[in-house]
């Protein structure tokens, strides 16, 4: 039996004793008065015993409230946390109160332990993001400058040259989808630059971005602007999320179109591709999920995904509207009554 449980067990040992006595006592009264005294005796019992039960009580929620209190001390410790930045110092063996000891100052000794962990564990994340950070983009700086004085290659051949056009549209992709991931890691530690911006500028430059991929499958990339929107938000997330939607609307479209809107407190993507069931519908946004067809192999299936978490990391949201064989609808959502969407203005016609 733990300490813990013996203190529990103590308390209603001391609340039975004290109850018995009190019944003891009312009858010992009774057959040491005799018969003449029962007129009067009773209600004197029933008070006795009202104040006896009181004492019993507030005798045992006294000990109930000594015995749980280390363990709400500990509560309240840990609920201070942050899971960015723990600080379990306060659960130390040498800064913890007199009256922790036995089974609850093991739970404290866990618990300083755990919050050990997950201290160094927060440091090594910083520290891994840092370095990701310098290592992945110097690679990708290096091809896109090497790529820039290949193009001015005049003596290039045609193919050569689409050669070129398709390493360099991929290395931007790939430095997108870094910038995405490093910015996830880096989670709410480091909130991204906002500044106000036309939605439909960003528009424009990733639509000129993904166009010559749409033409060589043969789809049609069409706009339509039915509000000129500006926003207070990282420029950079939207980009991010608004490239991730396009990549994924133009690989899973073999023929049709990709259509762009963008209306008074969203901005739509909707592509004429495979579209998804139901079923896929409902996990469509999870890492690397196919649904019941063939993975598509010319992308990481981290689309999707990476566009859900962003939006939800400046306060957006996305919907997924899809019908299999008739495409997919992917919305953004800016949600108009926070401060972040700074105006909505209908355009001139």
């Amino acid at each position: 039996m733990t300490t813990w449980q013996y203190r529990v067990r103590r308390i209603f040992f001391l609340q039975l004793a004290l109850l018995i006595a009190v019944a003891a006592g009312g009858l010992a009264a009774l057959a040491w008065y005799g018969s003449a005294l029962r007129s009067w005796l009773p209600p004197l019992v029933f008070f006795v015993a009202a104040l006896m039960m009181l004492a019993v009580i507030w005798i045992g929620d006294r000990a109930a409230r000594r015995a749980i209190a280390p363990v709400c001390w500990i509560l309240r410790e840990v609920g201070a946390w942050d899971p960015r930045r723990p600080n379990p110092d306060a659960l130390a063996p040498e800064r913890l109160p007199k009256g922790i000891r036995d089974d609850v100052r093991t739970l404290a000794d866990a618990l300083h332990g755990f919050g050990l962990r997950l201290r160094e564990h927060a440091a090594r994340e910083r520290e891994f993001t840092r370095a990701a950070s310098h290592e992945l983009r110097t690679p990708l700086t290096v091809i896109r400058v090497a790529g820039d004085l290949i193009g001015h290659d005049e003596t290039l051949s045609e193919a050569s040259r689409r050669s070129l056009e398709r390493i360099q549209s991929s290395a931007v992709g790939m430095e997108a989808i870094i910038d995405a991931l490093l910015l996830l890691a880096r989670s709410e530690e480091v909130e991204p630059e906002a500044e106000d911006f036309a939605v439909a500028e960003l528009l424009e430059r990733e639509l000129d971005r993904v166009r010559p991929v749409a033409e060589g499958k043969g789809l049609a990339l069409r706009m339509e602007r039915s509000h000129d929107l500006e926003l207070h938000a990282p420029p950079r997330v939207l980009q991010i999320v608004l490239g991730r939607l396009l990549d994924n609307a133009i690989r899973y479209t073999r023929e049709g179109e990709v259509q762009v809107r963008l209306l008074a407190d969203r901005l739509q993507v909707c592509d004429s591709g495979i579209g998804m069931d139901a079923a896929t519908l409902e996990h469509a946004v999870e890492p690397f999920y196919c649904g019941s067809g063939p993975c598509d192999a010319s992308g990481p299936g981290l689309g999707l995904t990476i566009a859900h978490r962003l939006a939800e990391r400046c306060g957006w949201s996305l919907a997924l509207e899809s019908t299999p064989g008739r495409g997919t609808c992917a919305s953004v959502v800016f949600q108009p009554d926070r401060e972040a969407m700074v105006s909505a203005r209908p355009t001139a016609e």
